[in-house]
């Protein structure tokens, strides 16, 4: 059986990262079996992050690797795809998690009301004397982290004009199809699927939390999809 090593989640995610919750539905959608082993600290892991998959034979890193290692050996979650589709299903992945994922990470982290929240949720393993320095000492990485990449330096009209874009693009693929490419799930689904459904139940109300809710088209995606690929 394959293990799964993923940050831990609560009753509505599986896991917080939208990564290791990507990797879930990946492997459910393959129909390989596989169990997941939950931890706070990805140190000693490849790339030093999660998902990882571990295998007999090793460990691989990343949810895209992940991807093609299930895809090598049969998983077919783009078959029904044309060329086209793919190259358009990449495109819109690499948007969703180098763009929308950034406003998921800057709201979950960097506004003060979110943060006072979750940060019970990513530290709260960790005894307590160490906790409110470990947490501190990531949120500014993680500031930091942001800057570099530009989502931090924007003005939040700036940063939501680029989401919302980004947030029409989804909406245009989606059209009237169930799922992004069609009337059943592929690999774009479960990647963006759980970068949406997240920033949607950010524990604060935000101005990106609100776009993505007041969309019914895609809350009605959300919905749909969270319920047929999300592991139980």
């Amino acid at each position: 059986m394959l293990t799964l090593l993923s940050f831990p989640g609560d009753d509505r995610h599986p896991s917080f990262s939208p990564f290791c919750l990507k990797a879930m539905c990946l492997l459910d959608m393959s129909g390989q079996d596989w169990e997941p082993s939950f931890t706070t600290d990805p140190s000693k892991m490849p790339y030093g992050r999660l998902p990882v998959l571990k295998t007999a034979e090793a460990l691989i890193p990343d949810s895209g690797r992940i991807q093609l290692w299930l895809e090598e050996r049969g998983a077919a979650f783009d078959d029904a795809l044309t060329a086209g589709e793919r190259a358009h299903s990449h495109a819109l992945v690499r948007m969703v998690e180098d763009g929308l994922r950034y406003g998921l990470v800057h709201d979950r982290w960097l506004r003060d009301e979110c943060w006072e929240v979750l940060r019970d949720h990513f530290f709260g393993a960790l005894p307590v004397p160490l906790r409110g320095t470990i947490a501190g000492t990531a949120r500014k990485r993680t500031r930091r982290m942001l800057e570099m990449q530009g989502t931090g330096q924007f003005s939040e009209a700036d940063r939501l004009d680029r989401m919302a874009r980004d947030l029409k693009a989804i909406r245009e693929t989606l059209g009237n199809t169930d799922y992004l490419f069609g009337p059943a799930p592929s690999s774009a689904d479960a990647a963006v699927v759980p970068v949406l459904d997240m920033i949607r139940a950010l524990p604060c109300e935000t101005e990106l939390k609100a776009l993505v809710r007041d969309d019914d088209r895609i809350g009605a995606y959300l919905d749909r999809a969270a319920a047929a690929l999300y592991p139980s």
